[in-house]
């Protein structure tokens, strides 16, 4: 059959049989997506719901996701309070035709459950507490004196989904309890599928050795108080699957839990705050797949896995790694920006007539995707790059990276207009809302990432370019103001392109890349009552639709101008809608698009908030380090420990006596609240 035949009937397939990420009853509409929920933090930073006294059809959904494979868990309970769960669940790794951007092997598994019974009744789960931290863990009552705790979580080395089921004996009598399971076994023919045809099951397990789906019953009989355990195993998988120690992978997914939340750690006078942090630091390091073209971070959501992008990975996530040091994370980031090289053009052509970088390399690295055109992607690397490596400070990297760096500054200002300012197709919003010619994110994003390279100019001994881009940046600055510098709805902000009348979220870009001619009109817009709503930050102001990671830009824009107290009170309250509000716990994509998806890199511009807007850490040089930190009413104090910057591992601690960095065992103090802290010599500038 010919390629582009079977292409064509492939998306008809996939229109037709496509695996909705999540549940219909789990898709709130617009008036439910501020109702209170029962939620509030454990002793280890669980977030716990008791969902039992919020009534009955109340829902949620959360992803998790492991080196293979990852997991959109839809729960509730429905309109008698039952329990009600639909796994989602994505392996990355094996591919549909045709081998595009959404084409992850995914399959729901909906009313796959074993049947338990006690005393030979059939058991009815109303869950009553939900608690999270990393995995998602059940708390059922029945309706005979019988608990069903159900923890699910996704195995770190498998294309699996494990579901730990333990049953307990609350009477006070001894009782017979009875699991019951059939095969389940669904086969994609091969037709559609790369490799061979694709098997998706799930299999009860009574020990700890996983093998295949078959039919399996056991019997129990327990005393009070007692309790048994089993497995459920969800999988997919091309020629069989190998066996595996289900307990070795349990323990691996804990300690990845464990590591993480004890990696870089907040500690503040504000709980809420410290848990947001970690659990979205857990999420941003976790969305990580090995494919065949090494490690890929990549965004998740049901749609977007073994794939990278300018904005998400690039210029979001990347640049937190050297933060936490996270190893996986940093391997994974070098690996992003070396496979972006080969769609850099760097033929004999004159600069202004090369192609833009690709907005996105997808299917494992075998393609690449740039629909919207030229969204800015150069920039938006040339950002994420140069921060990322003053934050590694490795003068090799450096070296391996320059030329790259210089390709994109050199194609960002081969687009400056007239006007003085650089013109893109579209931005990372892809066309969904008018951005012109020319745009303000395209422009602030050039404009870092001059002052970024202007810096690593001088490591590599290329003093041409850090003149040239020293003039550049200056007047880039000055062009911004003049251009995008406007009256807004009454406010003197900025407009984000030649003609625009509404504000636009984005107005926060030039606060993020540290200009602030207009921050106090900024600020005020950006949380005034035409843009934010609810928690929720809209796009513009003509429309409803919202986008987390303009928020969390707009947060640690307002840290960075120096609003404290409105950065402090907005982000608590950020953290009290997103942690312990109606969808919990991590940052989310959009509403009403992707259903408030759990999208990793949402989570990482949380962390961001943290790190370069609240304690304004900014990397400035090699080994050296830019500390402006913002108390406040509500958080006079705060420690950011376990910073692993620079491949060092130090603590920094602000309080009303001033800055303190704590590296190897010695101390270093300073009064001043806006300093430099010199690695090299391990001192203050």
């Amino acid at each position: 059959m010919k390629t582009q035949t079977k292409e064509k009937i492939c998306n008809i397939h996939h229109d037709l049989v496509y695996s909705q990420p999540f549940a219909q009853w789990a898709k709130p509409k617009k008036n439910e997506l501020k109702v209170p929920r029962t939620k509030y933090l454990g002793s280890d930073n669980e977030v716990i719901w008791d969902i039992a006294k919020d009534g009955n059809n109340v829902s949620d959904h959360i992803e998790m996701s492991g080196f293979y494979s990852s997991s959109i868990i839809s729960y509730s309970n429905d309109k008698d309070g039952r329990l009600r769960i639909m796994k989602h669940f994505i392996v990355p790794t094996l591919r549909l035709e045709p081998n595009l951007t959404h084409s992850s092997f995914s399959h729901n598994f909906k009313n796959t459950y074993p049947v338990i019974t006690a005393n030979g009744r059939k058991i009815c789960e109303y869950p009553q507490k939900i608690s999270i931290k990393g995995n998602l863990k059940i708390k059922s009552d029945t309706q005979c004196k019988t608990t069903v705790t159900r923890e699910f979580l996704p195995c770190v080395n498998q294309r699996a989904l494990i579901e730990i089921i333990t049953v307990k004996n609350n009477s006070d009598t001894a009782e017979r309890y009875s699991v019951d399971a059939k095969k389940y076994s669904k086969i994609t023919d091969k037709f559609w599928c790369i490799g061979g045809e694709i098997t998706a099951g799930y299999s009860v397990l009574f020990t700890n050795k996983f093998e295949l789906s078959a039919d399996r019953q056991k019997d129990y009989r327990l005393k009070p108080n007692e309790s048994f355990t089993f497995y459920c195993v969800y999988y997919a998988c091309q020629n069989g699957m190998d066996e595996f120690n289900i307990d070795d992978e349990i323990r691996a997914r804990r300690d990845f839990i464990n590591e993480i939340f004890n990696s870089i750690k907040l500690e503040t006078p504000i709980n809420e705050l410290n848990a947001q942090f970690s659990h979205c630091v857990l999420r941003g390091s976790e969305s990580i797949f090995k494919t065949k073209n090494e490690l890929m971070h990549a965004p998740g959501g049901g749609n977007y896995y073994a794939a990278l992008w300018t904005n998400d990975q690039c210029e979001y996530a990347n640049p937190f790694f050297p933060f936490s040091g996270y190893k996986t994370g940093i391997e994974q980031s070098i690996n992003c920006y070396s496979l972006y090289e080969k769609y850099m053009d760097k033929s004999n052509k004159p600069m202004k007539d090369k192609r833009a970088l690709v907005t996105s390399i997808i299917a494992e690295g075998d393609g690449y995707w740039n629909g919207a055109g030229d969204r800015g992607d150069g920039e938006m690397y040339a950002y994420g790059l140069s921060r990322f490596l003053l934050e590694m400070s490795d003068e090799n990297l450096i070296g391996r990276f320059w030329d790259n760096l210089v390709w994109c500054i050199d194609f960002a200002l081969s687009r400056k207009t007239a006007d003085g300012i650089i013109a893109s197709d579209s931005d990372e919003l892809e066309n969904r809302f008018e951005s012109g010619s020319a745009n303000l994110f395209t422009s602030c994003i050039t404009y870092d990432a001059l002052a970024n390279c202007i810096i690593l100019a001088d490591t590599v001994g290329d003093n041409e370019h850090k003149n040239q881009w020293t003039e550049e940046k200056e007047n880039l600055k000055s062009a911004i103001e003049k251009y995008f510098g406007a009256n807004v709805e009454g406010y003197d902000t900025y407009r984000y392109y030649d003609g625009n009348k509404d504000l636009r979220s984005w107005i926060c870009m030039p606060l993020t890349v540290e200009i602030f001619d207009r921050a106090d009109e900024t600020v005020k817009a950006l949380f005034s009552d035409r843009l934010y709503y609810g928690g929720m930050l809209r796009s513009t102001s003509a429309n409803d639709t919202t986008w987390d990671r303009s928020l969390l830009f707009a947060l640690r824009g307002t840290f960075l101008a120096s609003k404290a107290e409105k950065g402090m009170t907005e982000t608590i309250n950020y953290c009290k809608n997103r942690l312990l509000g109606s969808h919990a716990p991590y940052p989310y994509e959009a509403y009403p698009e992707g259903n408030r998806a759990h999208l990793a890199a949402e989570s990482i511009l949380f962390a961001r908030v943290v790190t370069e807007g609240l304690f304004g850490l900014r990397a400035v040089g090699l080994n050296m380090l830019r500390i402006r930190p913002q108390l406040s009413r509500q958080c006079p104090e705060m420690t950011l420990n376990n910073i692993k910057l620079f491949s060092k591992s130090f603590d920094i601690t602000a309080d009303e006596n001033g800055i303190t960095v704590t590296c190897d065992n010695n101390t270093y103090h300073t009064e001043s609240f806006d300093t430099v802290f010199d690695f090299n010599y391990c001192s203050f500038v």
